[in-house]
């Protein structure tokens, strides 16, 4: 029964007020299934129909609500920004004989924060029996987040004496709170307490440190912390991006002046985040700051720009950087490459001033089979085999470019070479011990599937011109 109704929840209570009390009629009749009924809505951030059906509940029944329910309708409130239904619902908690346990407390404190009533907060606090930390954690944030930042540092130096230390999302409220302030005393002070605790790495109170001190002005600072961070996630890169992007304003007055490696790592962050906009104004940046034809950064805004699809701005930033070396060569070439741009590619490859090495031929392989270019695929697999000879991944790799553009005589011509060199292609994953016969089945199944007339759908499908019908040899076959 419980599991029929929790299936039919999320295709009934996306409807009016009335029909939300019809259905309250027909699950709330026993006290499980209204306490599975609300909290099903909740969950389904279905606040008002909740709070709805918690009304009929009160008016209508006896039932027992469950702390756990009430908790899901705090959060509901708090979801809401509704002071006045978030009283109504505490204030039916203090006339049931539900004894509120710290986790429900929480809630509540969190609720009376983020709805603006901070004297409620002070009166919830003071009147619980047990504190813990996210008991101190909420007191603080509610503070923050509602303009009272010196109440809650002054709550944040006396939590330690109650026995409770901040964790990281006690760091990430504080942190905010001196942000409000504009104390970057107070600021540097905190990051020492961070750096000293077990939460030092913790991503949630890096990545506040980052917006504390660009809010700040102190890029440098920023810049410390963010490259301290060993797992950035997108909160940290766009965290940067967003300190970089002040650098305009402070150019005359900054008193650090950003090296070549700070902004090619802003410019990788760009190009992770697709984020060409910001990558255009901090490229107008470090042009102010002399650095628009260093190689370093010229190679990481040519690879923004390609992995933007801008191609054009990829090839202007190429060709204003002074002798660019092979890791620049290996940006655009990848760029254009990447694009589809093959033959294009190509050309570059000839422009330049040294011998292209394996890594600029493989990636041109990987993208010709990605397109589909047989002509300078195998150019490509010709230079990597003058260079390594033994290479097996590469003739395999362009057996299958020659396979999807049905090049039949190739494929046959390719694989009886292989043969007379007894190649075998090299494994790749060096912990399973039995590694070698692994890999050499694998490849021995492939080949013979290739010589016996198995296709992939795969190939087949990669090409659009590609006729079942002209395309394939007789003796080769879709199985």
């Amino acid at each position: 029964m419980i599991r029929n109704l929790k299936t039919q929840l999320p295709f009934t209570f996306y409807h009016s007020q009335p029909f939300v009390q019809s259905n309250a009629q027909t699950y709330c009749r026993t006290e499980q299934f209204s306490n599975d009924y609300i909290s099903s809505l909740c969950k389904q951030n279905l606040y008002t129909e909740a709070l709805v059906a918690f009304d009929f509940l009160q008016n209508n029944t006896n039932f027992r609500i469950r702390p756990s329910t009430y908790a899901d309708l705090i959060s509901a409130c708090s979801s809401l920004r509704s002071l006045q239904l978030g009283r109504k619902v505490h204030d039916h908690i203090l006339s049931s004989k539900c004894q509120p346990y710290v986790v429900l407390h929480n809630h509540i404190l969190n609720m009376y924060g983020k709805c603006g009533s901070l004297e409620d907060t002070r009166m919830v606090f003071d009147e619980m029996p047990l504190r813990n930390v996210v008991s101190w954690t909420a007191m603080i944030a509610g503070r923050s987040q509602n303009g009272q930042e010196n109440d809650a540092i002054e709550l944040y130096i006396h939590m330690p004496q109650s026995g409770a230390m901040p964790d990281q999302f006690t760091f990430g409220s504080i942190i905010r709170s001196i942000s409000g302030l504009c104390c970057v005393g107070l600021g540097r002070q905190l990051y020492a307490h961070i750096i000293k605790s077990e939460h030092r790495s913790h991503l949630i109170s890096q990545n506040a440190l980052i917006a504390m001190y660009t809010k700040f002005d102190r890029i440098l600072d920023a810049w410390n912390v963010f490259s301290g961070i060993a797992g950035k996630d997108i909160t940290s890169w766009g965290s940067m991006i967003a300190a970089f992007s002040k650098l305009d304003e402070m150019l005359h007055h900054w008193a650090y002046q950003p090296n070549e490696f700070i902004f090619g790592s802003v410019f990788s962050a760009c190009s992770s985040l697709l984020h060409h906009e910001c990558g255009r104004q901090i490229h107008g940046i470090s042009i102010k700051f002399g650095l628009g034809r260093d190689i370093f950064a010229g190679c990481s805004l040519c690879d923004m720009y390609a992995q933007c699809g801008l191609l054009d701005s990829a090839r202007m930033v190429f060709n204003e950087i002074e002798s660019p070396d092979l890791a620049s060569w290996n940006a655009i070439i990848a760029g254009v490459a990447g694009a589809g741009c093959m033959h294009e590619a190509d050309d570059f490859i000839n422009q330049m001033a040294f011998d292209a090495d394996i890594v600029v031929w493989k990636s041109l392989l990987a993208y010709c089979k990605t397109h589909g270019n047989v002509d300078v695929g195998k150019r490509a697999a010709e230079n990597i085999l003058k260079i390594d000879p033994t290479n097996s991944a590469t003739l395999v790799l362009l057996c299958n470019i020659y396979a999807s553009s049905g090049k039949w005589e190739e494929v046959a011509r390719l694989r009886g070479s292989m043969k007379e060199r007894g190649v075998r292609k090299v494994p790749e994953d060096v912990m399973h011990p039995e590694r070698d016969k692994i890999y050499t089945i694998l490849e021995e199944l492939w080949l013979q599937m290739l010589d016996e007339g198995y296709v992939s759908i795969h190939m087949l499908a990669s090409t659009e011109q590609l006729q079942w019908s002209n395309k394939l040899p007789p003796h080769y076959s879709t199985k």
